[in-house]
């Protein structure tokens, strides 16, 4: 099995059968289906991946994974914080003044947040990952060093 496929189809079945646990309404086998589902959409995402990669010939080793990261943890802790916040207050007299905020309230701020906070996730874990990584010693020869082995009568 390609080591690429393994996250996706795991991550299609985990979230399948936790949706399926949520809206089952204590039907056991509604995690099988519904993850069976996420499995086979997690199967096709990965398809479409590949297929994007290797038509635009993108270098997988090359995709700053810690971005990633850092969009996927910002985009959690800012839609937590918005919904807790009176963000959703400051998205709604922005973008739609007409709603009521005792009702849209949670949802803008919710939706407001994660866009800031994926955003400020990835720039941030982008920008700090270098301080972290270790220097690479480099042992090099130079043309000088190798004389000493040649003289040697």
């Amino acid at each position: 099995m390609n080591g690429r496929l393994f996250p996706w189809l795991t991550f299609g079945v985990l979230l399948g059968s936790l949706l399926g646990m949520a809206f089952g309404k204590g039907d056991p086998r509604a995690p099988l289906f519904v993850g069976a589902v996420g499995a086979l959409l997690g199967l096709v995402g990965f398809m479409a991946v590949s297929a994007t990669h290797k038509a635009w010939k993108i270098d997988a080793s090359k995709t700053n994974n810690l971005a990633i990261l850092g969009a996927l943890l910002g985009a959690i802790c800012g839609g937590v914080i918005g919904a807790l916040s009176s963000f959703g207050r400051l998205m709604i007299s922005i973008f739609n003044p007409s709603l009521p905020e005792r009702d849209f309230q949670t949802l803008f701020g919710a939706i407001g947040g994660t866009f800031l906070g994926a955003l400020f996730g990835a720039c941030f874990v982008s920008a700090i990952a270098p301080f972290f990584r270790r220097r690479k010693t480099r042992h090099e020869e130079t043309a000088g060093d190798n004389h000493s082995e040649a003289n040697t009568t």
